[in-house]
């Protein structure tokens, strides 16, 4: 009997899902009822299992970390590139899975921390400025030594996974989820001389949002995921590393990130 929590972006299809799977030997529960198991129990439940598009699955990523379970993404959504298994082939990943032969990748997460909260990322953690439209200057660390200022529209910090995400829409590099690597791509950079650049994941980044001139304030934010949004104080270091765990998901084994990179993208 396999056990999973389940994220579905609209209920509305959970009828379609229950079609396509034996329900007489699946137990699925709420994702939202996680808090309310004991931890023996919650230890017990093979995966989550995300219906929906990369947004869902971005929704899912903090339990799996908290509860160390594997994700399945199962894309019902658009785009999908993180929810790479399609509705029809979730009959043959879930026979896999139960005989033990599924494929498991590893990503590498983004452990961001400010002013004393700790939130984990598997796509990026981006610095932006609010309405008011002004320049905002950015002190960048890296190990310790301060690298540049980037004045502009902010700073994204992406991991592998995350560098075809808001990265690539600014310019970044597509870099393989596989690369111990996390990149920096300013946003509109007010120095043409400022370009992405990458940085070995055992490095630690900080960025201060510096003191400001006199007039209006610019509102910043610092945007997890697409998830969790929050403001930025002036002085105040963010910093990013290398997550302590990485990210665990079973997907088909004859998956291959080249062969969706080409796809998606139409290369």
């Amino acid at each position: 009997m396999l056990k999973f929590f389940y994220l579905l972006k609209d209920p509305r299809n959970l009828p379609q899902v229950f079609e396509k799977i034996n329900s007489k030997e699946i137990i699925l529960v709420p994702l939202e009822k996680i808090s309310e198991l004991p931890k023996e129990e919650v230890i017990t439940f093979d995966a989550i299992l995300v219906l929906g598009g990369d947004g869902t699955f971005l929704r899912a990523v903090p339990f799996a970390y908290t509860y160390d379970l594997p994700l399945i993404g199962v894309n019902l959504g658009n785009f999908g590139f993180l929810t790479e298994v399609s509705l029809e082939e979730l009959p043959y990943l879930l026979r896999l899975i139960k005989e033990g032969e599924a494929k498991i990748q590893k990503r590498t997460l983004l452990e961001i921390t400010y002013q004393n909260e700790t939130f984990v990322a598997l796509n990026e953690g981006a610095i932006m400025k609010g309405p008011l439209g002004k320049v905002i200057y950015l002190s960048l660390q890296v190990e310790g030594y301060h690298l540049t200022t980037i004045p502009g529209d902010g700073l994204i910090i992406s991991t592998p996974t995350g560098s075809t995400a808001y990265n690539l829409s600014a310019g970044g590099p597509v870099i393989h989820p596989e690369a111990q690597v996390f990149v920096c791509t300013p946003i509109c950079a007010f120095k043409i001389n400022l370009r992405p650049f990458v940085i070995p994941d055992n490095f630690e980044t900080v960025v201060i949002l510096n003191k400001k001139g006199k007039g209006e304030n610019e509102e910043v934010h610092l945007l997890i995921d697409g998830q969790i949004n929050l403001v930025v104080q002036e002085d105040q270091p963010l910093r990013f590393k290398k997550a302590p765990k990485p990210l665990k998901i079973l997907t088909l084994p004859e998956k291959n990130y080249l062969k969706i990179l080409k796809s998606k993208f139409n290369w």
